[in-house]
């Protein structure tokens, strides 16, 4: 069976075809880590189609993919799932200026607000206290939403919503009801946007949630490289209704994406499509049954724990009950056993688990997560500064819309002084990228200690540089 753009592209790299054409290496490197990748780097030759315009080997591919998650069509995205988000948005912000999205939405989502001057309304997700994390947006809360715009502006169509963004599954791997969510999205006539780029396996076997596609949103965005075998970078977009229309859809697609896409990158969703049609299941069946296998070896753990709500490709792992914070334990397990996770929260670390993940390295987890238990139990292995709390329940009051307050003038000052100011910047720990404070919000007391004692305690933030964060200025402040 012919594997489609990865096949034609190893016909060409092989041919004795001579590039008078971009891109400048010229398929000539003779040594280093690109010389068989350059081989099949090419640009719009003929024979290869174009992204944006398919007609024959891309046109193929995508279709490929829409019949894989029974989509009415899927668009590649080379330019990874911010380029999906941008588009969708963007094409919604024709219908209405008002957006309902939920307030564990990635950055690119408000990024996307940002450029079509749209006026944000959060729905928020329920806290699984617990673990201090973001839990699933439920179809009352997103009710509820709806009714006070409408409210608002009973006589203007929609109260002019333009459309609803949520994420599902969260980073951390807690899926929403998405067939509710669209339920309700459609009785009003608003499109729902989902951003599901963690959920690229979704739909592929019955142990895990079924795809946002099949379950009724109107535009689900999937990163093929964050859960599938395709290279960083790549992810689609599945258009699923008329609610957005596929003209204006491609217009921001356009916008969106380079103008020179490449053909590796195209390739790979192709082929990790390809994948996941022929081997999915039995890959994820594989996962599902080493998932289980590593949760009976630590379930007797006095202190490592692991949610028990997270779909099965994500494992939130916390130790529960000592002073190990969730950086700590994401050091020991780098430091000490080679193992990388995906990321540290302020009482968990999130190691994502996909279709080509091997049996040794579940393994190797289940072997140093029981040994640093016992580390705990005798040695107490964890140093740490203070408690980290979580920020997921904190709820920033908007002062300014989004559009005024990241174009605003701005000053920089340390988070005490600027504790009763409004933020001119994004404020996120990355991973995963979602804001703990938008432009426009108000920095209290509250959220300047929870950003500070993630910074004492060795975490990630950008919107913070050498602990001065930017703040809006005032007419009267110099």
């Amino acid at each position: 069976m012919s594997k489609g753009l990865s096949d034609a592209l190893e016909l060409y790299g092989s041919s004795d075809f001579y590039p008078f054409h971009m891109p400048g290496h010229k398929r000539n490197l003779t040594d280093g880590i690109f010389q068989e990748v350059f081989r099949y780097d090419i640009t719009e030759i003929d024979g290869f189609d174009n992204l944006h315009q398919p007609e024959s080997l891309i046109k193929d591919a995508q279709e490929r993919a829409a019949k894989l998650y029974h989509s009415k069509e899927a668009y590649f995205l080379v330019n990874g799932s911010t380029a999906g988000i941008l588009s969708a948005v963007s094409a919604a912000a024709e219908y209405g200026k008002k957006l309902i999205i939920a307030r564990n939405c990635h950055k690119a989502v408000y990024n996307a607000a940002f450029l079509n001057r749209m006026q944000l309304y959060y729905v928020y997700p329920k806290i699984i206290e617990e673990y201090g994390m973001a839990g699933a947006v439920t179809a009352d809360d997103l009710e509820e939403v709806i009714g006070k715009i409408l409210k608002e502006e009973p006589e203007t169509e929609k109260g002019g919503i333009a459309g609803i963004v949520i994420t599902s599954p969260t980073y951390d791997g807690i899926a929403s009801d998405v067939l509710k969510l669209s339920e309700t999205a459609h009785k009003y006539g608003i499109p729902l946007i989902v951003d599901q780029a963690h959920g690229a396996h979704f739909g592929l076997h019955p142990a895990y949630p079924e795809s946002a596609v099949k379950e009724g949103a109107d535009i689900v965005i999937h990163s093929v490289h964050k859960t599938l075998s395709a290279p960083t970078q790549t992810a689609l977009l599945h258009r699923n209704s008329e609610r957005i229309g596929g003209k204006v859809l491609r217009k921001y697609l356009q916008i969106f994406q380079t103008s020179s896409p490449s053909y590796l990158l195209m390739a790979g969703i192709d082929d990790a499509v390809f994948r996941a049609e022929r081997e999915g299941y039995e890959r994820l069946d594989n996962i599902f049954l080493w998932r289980r296998d590593f949760l009976e070896k630590i379930k007797n753990c006095m202190y490592i724990r692991v949610c028990q709500m997270t779909e099965p490709g994500k494992l939130i792992i916390s130790a529960a009950g000592s002073s190990m914070t969730g950086q700590r334990l994401y050091d020991v397990l780098r430091e000490e056993y080679h193992l990388q996770m995906e990321m540290a929260a302020g009482s968990y670390v999130t190691a994502i688990l996909t279709m080509m993940d091997e049996k040794r390295g579940i393994e190797r987890l289940s072997h140093a997560l029981l040994e640093i238990d016992r580390k705990l139990s005798t040695e107490g292995i964890s140093v740490v500064k203070g408690h980290v709390p979580s920020a997921v329940s904190l709820r920033p009051k908007a002062v300014m819309d989004i559009w005024d307050a990241y174009r605003a003038p701005y000053f920089e000052t340390s988070l005490k002084g600027a504790v009763g100011k409004t933020s001119a910047e994004f404020v996120n720990l990355y991973p995963p990228g979602i804001p703990l404070l938008v432009p426009g919000e108000t920095l209290d007391g509250q959220m300047a200690a929870v950003i500070l004692t993630y910074l004492e305690n060795g975490y990630t933030l950008q919107g913070i540089c050498k602990n001065k964060i930017k703040v809006i200025k005032l007419q009267n402040e110099q």
